[in-house]
């Protein structure tokens, strides 16, 4: 994946939303900086739920709203949606409203542009602007460089060796979804599968805060259950999911623990998250 593909399909995600479209290709354009990242229809957890927000600068932690004129009629829900998005991430969040008038909609775009270019620059001036580099996202010795791993940020790796390499495996190579974490006592590497097969029915729910493993060979549901439901281990865990361009990524999801209020042999074993963020030993 290059950058520019990235780019395209960024934006290919408001091809049909004429409005969103235009104003982000004129926010990105106008921006004109490649070290810039951004991402459309960023994922945000709600309490209830979850937003998309229109366009996201994980560098300066920066939401963009486009309101059409259909937001005129629901500004009770914008205004807790937004208030929702805030406590969950303390980002900051800026609308551009759209009106008949091109030239109100690209005063507001202009004035977002230069935020963002007065940011980028004052944060090299500080010495904390740290460039967008695609490669080194999914390069394990990037995250080993920051020292963690938060969801927030939503760490992605091409392969379960680089992932499990990442956090001290030390491997050569892998042909298995789970692994005895060889530096972090207690802990153990999952790479779930989240769709159903012939043995197995696995499902992430509750907005990435549950995780449920049903075994459905007969036979094992008891045993599977038993050697499990009283395990102190921690799981570190990194879904198998496919990108927008059709890349295969294992994503960091979060800490979860075995849920044994929940778990049983029919409904299977349950895992509840109890951290999105990782620290990793230097």
């Amino acid at each position: 994946m290059t950058e520019l593909d990235y780019i395209i399909k960024q934006i290919s995600k408001t091809n049909k939303k004429n409005f969103e479209n235009y104003v982000i290709t004129r926010i990105w354009h106008g921006i004109n900086q490649s070290d810039i990242k951004f991402t459309t229809q960023q994922y945000v957890n709600r309490p209830n739920g979850h937003a998309l927000t229109d366009m996201y600068f994980p560098q300066f932690n920066l939401h963009i709203e486009i309101d059409e004129p259909f937001h005129n009629k629901q500004k009770e829900l914008d205004i807790n949606r937004e208030t929702d998005i805030i406590e969950a991430t303390n980002h900051k969040i800026e609308r551009v409203k759209i009106t008949n008038d091109i030239n109100f909609i690209n005063e507001q775009v202009d004035k977002i542009i230069e935020n963002v270019k007065n940011s980028r620059l004052a944060k090299i001036k500080n010495d904390t602007f740290k460039p967008w580099d695609l490669e080194k996202e999914f390069n394990p010795n990037f995250h080993r460089e920051k020292g963690y791993l938060d969801i927030e940020e939503n760490p992605a790796f091409r392969t379960i060796l680089d992932a499990s390499n990442c956090l001290g495996q030390n491997y050569k190579g892998v042909q298995r979804a789970w692994f005895k974490s060889k530096v972090y006592e207690n802990h153990n590497l999952w790479f779930p599968k989240f769709y159903e097969n012939a043995d197995w029915d696995n499902k992430m729910v509750e907005d990435g805060k549950t995780i449920i493993e049903k075994c459905k060979i007969e036979g094992r549901k008891d045993t599977h259950y038993y050697d499990l439901i009283n395990s102190p281990i921690k799981r570190i865990v990194f879904p198998r999911s496919i990108d927008n361009l059709g890349f295969i990524l294992y994503k960091f999801k979060g800490i979860f623990v075995t849920d044994k209020e929940r778990s049983s042999p029919e409904n299977g074993m349950v895992y509840k998250r109890i951290d999105t963020r990782f620290e990793m030993k230097k």
